[in-house]
């Protein structure tokens, strides 16, 4: 049996972030909202991600940090990090720190292309 890939979106912007999940679970997807890193945590620790879409720039905990916080531990090492962003030059290029980015504004193609490389919807 199929287990319905999850997916969760670390967004500050209230807006997109609700138009992320609403297209997603359109798709078949399980969503997932955080509105910051920290909170994006307290998700991982509850629940099975199978990919994690995050915001860059974010107050409390931001998309960087969130990633290395993910990175330091075993739980939540092998996840997807998918970075989302406006400013390119805010995503730190450390190598393994996330697998894509994508610029915004960005075309539902490009999300879609990004899902299809990191999460498989028969996982």
């Amino acid at each position: 049996m199929a287990v319905t890939p999850s997916i969760l979106i670390v967004e500050d912007e209230y807006g997109l972030a609700e138009l992320l999940r609403d297209v997603l679970t359109e798709l078949g997807f399980q969503v997932t909202l955080a509105a910051n890193g920290r909170l994006a945590l307290d998700v991982l620790r509850e629940r099975p991600i199978h990919l994690v879409l995050t915001d860059t720039m974010m107050p409390v905990m931001d998309g960087p940090e969130l990633a290395q916080a993910m990175r330091a531990d075993e739980r939540h090492r092998g996840i997807p990090i998918v970075m989302m962003t406006s400013l390119r030059s805010a995503v730190p290029s450390t190598p393994g720190l996330y697998e894509a980015v994508l610029a915004k504004p960005f075309t539902p193609e490009a999300l879609l292309n990004v899902l299809d490389r990191f999460v498989s919807r028969a996982v």
